[in-house]
């Protein structure tokens, strides 16, 4: 794009090298690293998903079946999960924990998310960080399907 790599990773609040393994593939950014990257660039995530050079990409739509599917690539270190659960519904996170951060979107729906004893509630649009959780677990609320999409790296030393 033309942009220099100090400028990129400063506006992204990265540093240079951190950039440039990611540019180079040896790391994989966190999904809100990857956001402030993409607002660095001024892109969206999804031109930047779409663009991306691997051959490991993987394109779905988000539907209303219930339960979890992958959303990643195989072979892709990230953990991308779509779920969708009726009203009532209860169950641990789809991604595995343990050494990463987790990051939560809610589609539609209302979702209660319980990380490690402290519980969050989820609206439509709603996202939720969570920094190295140790035990997540999830309830749907309200009268419709929740859909989520869920987010992690791998944990260290082990693929997706």
């Amino acid at each position: 794009m033309g942009r220099r790599l100090a400028d990129v990773a400063q506006a992204a609040t990265v540093s240079t090298g951190y950039l440039s393994s990611i540019e180079k593939g040896a790391s994989v950014p966190s999904l809100p690293v990857l956001a402030r990257l993409a607002h660095a660039l001024d892109l969206s995530l999804a031109e930047i998903l779409r663009t991306s050079a691997t051959e490991r990409l993987a394109r779905g739509r988000l539907s209303d079946a219930l339960g979890a599917k992958r959303m990643a690539a195989q072979g892709s270190r990230l953990q991308i999960m779509r779920s969708v659960a009726r009203p009532g519904e209860e169950g641990r996170a789809p991604v595995r924990l343990g050494g990463t951060d987790v990051f939560v979107f809610l589609y539609r729906g209302a979702l209660e998310v319980d990380v490690d004893g402290s519980t969050f509630s989820l609206g439509p649009g709603d996202a939720l960080h969570c920094d190295l959780p140790h035990a997540m677990r999830w309830r749907v609320v309200g009268e419709e399907r929740a859909v989520s999409i869920w987010s992690a790296a791998s944990p260290p030393g082990r693929q997706s």
